[in-house]
């Protein structure tokens, strides 16, 4: 395992701006440089992918308190009980409930899955601790890759078409012989 290579070879990520590294050239990456558990793991990681490596396990709960706050919240605004969309987690994090209050205080819906966005980038942080050579640390780099890509690939022109092309879809509401 080559971390003392690897970590600073990477490029810097930032949440507002393109990766300058794709997800399947960092996995190869990782694939040379980690143990195969490791890069396993990052793959799970990027994949969305459940894992028992306790990295991908520790990460997936932080997820799940996530996605249950909102869930929460969005429960909150339509009345409606939310036991039912809510999943059991290991542990508990109120500073992502709290997070996730202040992100749907946001009226816009696009800003608003930016600052959800912004509290995973923020668990990955903590999440991989304060040693910047660790294998944590190549770990939450996949993260927040995940989240980088995924906005890079949003684009508001192919978004249009796909919303024109959808919408021009013949839609029938009586069943067809």
């Amino acid at each position: 395992m080559s971390l003392f290579y690897l970590i600073p070879s990477l490029p810097l990520l930032h949440f507002d701006a393109a990766p300058g590294i794709t997800p399947a050239k960092f996995i190869e990456t990782c694939r040379e440089q980690l143990s195969s558990v490791d890069a396993e793991a990052v793959e799970a990681l990027l994949c969305g992918r459940p894992s028992a490596h306790p990295f991908v396990v520790a990460w997936q709960d932080k997820e799940t308190i996530l996605r249950n706050a909102i869930a929460r919240e969005r429960a909150r605004i339509a009345g409606k009980d939310v036991e039912r969309w809510t999943r059991p987690t290991q542990g508990c994090d109120s500073l992502i409930g709290t997070e996730v209050e202040d992100a749907f205080q946001e009226s816009d819906p696009l800003k608003r899955e930016k600052a959800l966005d912004k509290i995973r980038w923020l668990i990955s942080d903590e999440l991989q601790g304060p040693d910047p050579l660790t294998r944590e640390v190549v770990f939450a780099y996949a993260i927040k890759l995940a989240v980088s890509t995924r906005w890079t690939a949003l684009n508001a022109d192919k978004g249009l078409e796909l919303f024109n092309k959808l919408t021009q879809m013949p839609l029938s509401l009586s069943p067809e012989p």
